[in-house]
């Protein structure tokens, strides 16, 4: 008897023990499961994400919510200490009409109309919004709307990769340009406007005296700039660029290039704006392993969620809006994006739905123009993308006797951590200013000190650089954690000057040089003539 109920307990131990392991394997399981979820479902995928981390574990899904509709305001409910579950603080509740601003904390509860249930939306810190803004609960279909219905969005259902490259044929000025690209397989592109088009000259100038072959589009709106324009002239009638006319009305400002992006007749594009100068023909980046895997290639920006001046950060408004979980990496920088067309369409339809549906991240000051937008398409349809390891730097000048430095010029590094790109986006290029602004580069030292002491701010050019309105990078104290060097002793120490002369040629071509000539002998001959005053 003893031994028959010794065997009862001992089975049953045993089937405990099993279900207590099919219960941790299942567990496991379903967090490999979730993982794979969050970083791809393949070992690609899986590197591309591991360029960043979640700053929260995902939210749990709400099937519930799928239809706002459903649902109706009941209210602001105001929480304490700059959180939003800090605690009920009653006396500043409101309704849902009531505005609510910055600097609050709490959530707006919202209720289903059917069911009754209640949910909290739009969950607020102290520092979820930037100054001076503010919303109302009432809008919550609406901002949580915005993000939900990107992945919906098709810009053109007429669109085709063919009929790009038959609208790059019709926009060309003929007999200017009577031949169209060799190949469309890869080009570059530039969103162009008159007071721009000597440094876009400059660029397309240096590009090809580096033996750049890629074909150019030079991307413009009729209302802002005259595609007869003698520089235009010049650079389709001499150096393989192609005019490409914006037709529509709603691409405008930095909209302008997400539409270039778009409509290219390009399969990989790498987008430059009008002010970045590449140091080397930039072709190679194509070629690159990051590129032929993950087929875009992004860059960052000085900022990131520990220190951001554009408020992105782990909680802001910004990822319930863009319905998307936050990200621990640095912002983008997007005077430089290379891009494959063909294998990106869905990213870039996503994309294409923020550039033409601003008006709600613009009022709510959630993000800055184009410059994160492709990553937050990117990110919303799980696309695969390469982000630049390697921290922007600065180009600037160096106090001669004190370690003081002033960065004029953001500094880009290819895969594979060399410089490649200069984007003069505070010292414009220009034939009026031949002053060199290129004397020194500071860099991060990568590798040798860790990522937090990458640690840069704006400031003005004050007493130890009047000649600049704003600089940029490490201005002191950067010895331990950046290096600074000599442009002469870098590779590309003649670019500044070729620039220049560039220029100066554009402005022989277009006409200013001569203008200004005649200005500077009417100056001198009201001088020597002073009874003309």
């Amino acid at each position: 008897m003893f031994a028959f109920f010794f065997l009862i307990v001992m089975s049953c131990a045993l089937g405990l023990i099993c279900v207590a392991s099919l219960i941790q394997q299942r567990d496991l399981q379903l967090q490999r499961l979730a993982v794979r979820s969050l970083h791809g479902t393949n070992e690609h995928d899986a590197n591309v994400r591991g360029q960043m981390e979640l700053m929260q574990q995902p939210a749990e899904v709400d099937n519930a919510m799928d239809d706002l509709s459903n649902f109706e305001c009941i209210g602001w409910r105001a929480q304490r200490d700059c959180l939003p579950d800090g605690g009920p603080d009653p006396p500043n509740n409101r309704a849902c009409n009531a505005t609510v601003h910055n600097g609050e904390s709490g959530y707006c509860e919202i209720r289903h109309k059917v069911t009754g249930e209640m949910h909290q939306v739009m969950k607020m810190h102290c520092n979820s919004l930037r100054p001076d803004v503010a919303f109302k609960c009432q809008e919550f279909s609406t901002l949580l709307g915005y993000g939900r219905k990107a992945t919906n969005y098709v810009h053109d259902t007429t669109f085709s990769m063919e009929s790009c490259r038959q609208q790059l044929t019709n926009d060309q000025l003929l007999p200017i340009v009577a031949t169209p690209p060799s190949s469309y397989k890869r080009g570059i592109v530039f969103v162009v406007y008159e007071k721009m088009l000597q440094s876009v000259y400059a660029s397309v100038r240096s590009l090809r005296s580096m033996g750049c072959t890629l074909p150019v589009e030079l991307w413009y709106k009729r209302s802002e700039t005259n595609p007869s324009h003698p520089l235009l002239r010049e650079l389709t009638g001499r150096y393989g660029a192609y005019m490409r006319e914006i037709r529509d009305p709603r691409a405008s400002k930095f909209y302008t290039k997400t539409y270039a992006v778009f409509y290219s007749a390009f399969d990989q594009i790498l987008l430059l704006d009008a002010d970045n100068f590449a140091v080397r023909d930039p072709t190679y980046l194509f070629d690159t392993p990051q590129f032929q895997t993950d087929g875009a290639i992004f860059w960052p920006d000085f900022w990131r969620p520990k220190k951001t001046i554009f408020n992105i950060q782990p909680t802001s408004f910004v990822w319930e809006v863009f319905d998307l979980q936050p990200v621990d990496m640095f912002e983008q920088e997007s005077g430089q994006v290379l891009i494959d067309r063909r294998m990106h369409q869905k990213a870039l339809n996503v994309l294409m739905y923020y550039a033409f549906n601003p008006s709600i991240f613009e009022r709510l000051r959630l993000a800055w123009g184009d410059k994160d937008l492709f990553r937050f398409a990117w990110l919303k349809t799980g696309s695969s993308f390469h982000m630049i390891e390697t921290p922007p730097g600065s180009a600037g000048a160096k106090l001669p006797d004190q370690n003081i430095f002033c960065g004029v010029t953001m500094v880009q590094h290819d895969p594979e951590r060399r410089i490649v790109f200069l984007h003069r986006n505070q010292e414009k290029l220009s034939s009026e200013n031949q002053e060199k602004v290129w004397a020194h580069i500071q860099e991060f030292r990568m590798d040798q000190v860790d990522l937090d002491e990458y640690d840069v701010r704006g400031a003005n050019g004050g007493r130890y650089f009047p000649q600049f309105k704003r600089c940029y990078g490490k201005d002191i104290y950067y010895e331990n954690a950046f290096t600074v060097k000599a442009i002469t002793e870098l590779p590309f120490a003649g670019l500044e000057q070729r620039l220049l002369n560039f220029v100066q040629e554009a402005a022989r071509i277009d006409g200013t040089a001569d203008h200004r000539a005649q200005g500077l002998e009417g100056d001198v001959a009201n001088v020597a003539d002073p009874a003309q005053h």
